[in-house]
């Protein structure tokens, strides 16, 4: 088995994703978490063109295939998901998992778009007050028979995985958890599942995707609605409606943007927690190395091409993972995500993980971040755990942090519209 995946050149925005390769059965499952970037830095959307392209046709040695097995989106805020609609109408899109968020608190997301134009070669403000209104009817309209899966967070402290399907031939993604039938808003829809916070995918025995789903703030959507129904003139017992919100953005985006903003640390410390990579192999030997258009210094860290470029080799591992956490919180004193013992039990073994929210220092707490124990085996069998950090050059929110950059100096690869991260994966399995 091979595999790459790669956080590609989107500014400030977030688009992982790869492909792998069970050569004996010529099978290639591609994977992609997020596909998003913010239009107000110039050149970022094409960008985040650039690199979709890329994806589609650079395959190395990976045989050709235009179909998506999982498409992951940690949550709805639109530097997420603006390419969403060309992957959808470009690649047969098999399997998208989303969290579920309830009508009247998914809407404020609409106000995330800070352009003062629609965005070019995007998902456009028509298109993303549709997928906002209803995630799942926009999906169904711009693909076919795609089958759609929520994970409806639930605040319990306890789950349970169910595993891996004994049957390791299976020649396709399949999920594992516990199915949720109370969503009174999905219930009876056509491919569409909801599940509780216990989905797993797996592809055969030998490679694993375990999401977490962190709550939304009410607090956090109470102060933006507030913020809103203020700049809206209306008294704050009012209801804000989405009609509201789609005049606001389209009025007086800036006014909008700005309530987003003031409340943005706290209101992305949700959204879905992503933890992939092989499983029961008996050797794995790898590479991580950058792509990257500087070659410069920034503030001390190094960013010459030759800096990332180092391999790693694991033997009789039981998982070796990526961490991805969109925008969440691992703040204390910001909503921050409380992992299961499950989950939590898992992150010893992971390699490469995704700094939180660009590196916004409101979504930080290295102390927090270190209790985690992320990568405890891989530094003691040899192994660097790599910390990846997407922004763009030019954002005005100052990120990533200097506190961020400072506590994870030694191990940090800034992801921009200039640097892409690639991990490359040989696996050799005998277990039956």
């Amino acid at each position: 088995m091979k595999a790459k995946f790669s956080f590609f050149k989107t500014g400030q925005g977030s688009f992982y994703g790869g492909r792998i390769w069970q050569h004996e059965t010529n099978k290639v499952f591609t994977v992609v978490y997020d596909c998003g970037t913010s239009p107000f830095i110039a050149g970022n959307s094409q960008s985040l063109n650039n690199e979709i392209t890329y994806f589609k046709h650079h395959l190395h040695y990976f045989p050709h295939n235009d179909e998506i097995e999982l498409l992951f989106i940690s949550h709805l805020d639109y530097d997420h998901v603006s390419g969403l609609k060309r992957l959808l109408t470009e690649f047969k899109v098999k399997n998208i998992i989303l969290p579920y968020i309830e009508k009247q608190l998914r809407q404020f997301f609409l106000v995330s778009i800070s352009d003062n134009n629609d965005p070019n070669n995007d998902l456009s403000l028509n298109d993303y007050t549709l997928f906002i209104e209803s995630p799942n009817q926009f999906i169904l309209e711009n693909s076919e028979n795609t089958k759609i899966y929520f994970v409806k967070p639930n605040g319990k402290t306890e789950i349970e995985y169910q595993g891996h399907e004994n049957d390791y031939q299976l020649e396709y993604a399949y999920p594992r958890g516990t199915s949720n039938t109370d969503t009174e808003e999905l219930n009876g829809q056509q491919n569409i599942s909801v599940y509780e916070n216990n989905l797993q995918f797996f592809i055969g025995r030998h490679w694993e995707f375990t999401t977490y789903a962190k709550s939304v703030s009410d607090d956090a959507i109470t102060k933006l609605h507030d913020c809103l129904k203020t700049k809206l003139k209306k008294k704050l017992s009012d209801n804000l409606t989405l009609e509201d919100l789609k005049y606001i953005v389209t009025t007086n985006r800036e006014t909008a943007h700005k309530c987003y903003s003031d409340y943005i640390g706290e209101i992305n410390s949700h959204g879905l927690v992503l933890l992939h990579g092989p499983i029961r192999f008996d050797h794995l030997c790898g590479r991580i190395y950058s792509d990257c258009e500087l070659n410069h210094y920034y503030n001390n860290y190094r960013y010459h091409k030759d800096f990332y470029d180092e391999h790693f080799r694991n033997e009789n591992q039981i998982l070796l993972g990526t961490l991805l956490f969109g925008d969440t919180s691992i703040n204390s004193s910001n909503n921050p995500i409380d992992f299961p013992k499950a989950f939590k039990d898992k992150l010893v073994n992971v390699h490469v993980v995704q700094v939180p929210h660009h590196g916004s220092s409101k979504n930080w707490d290295f102390e927090e971040f270190e209790a985690l124990n992320i990568g405890e085996n891989i530094n003691r069998w040899g192994n660097r755990v790599v910390a990846v950090c997407n922004f763009g050059y030019g954002n005005k929110y100052g990120h990533p942090s200097h506190e961020v950059l400072n506590d994870l100096r030694s191990t940090i690869f800034l992801n921009s519209q200039f640097s892409r991260l690639n991990i490359r994966y040989d696996i050799i399995h005998h277990r039956p």
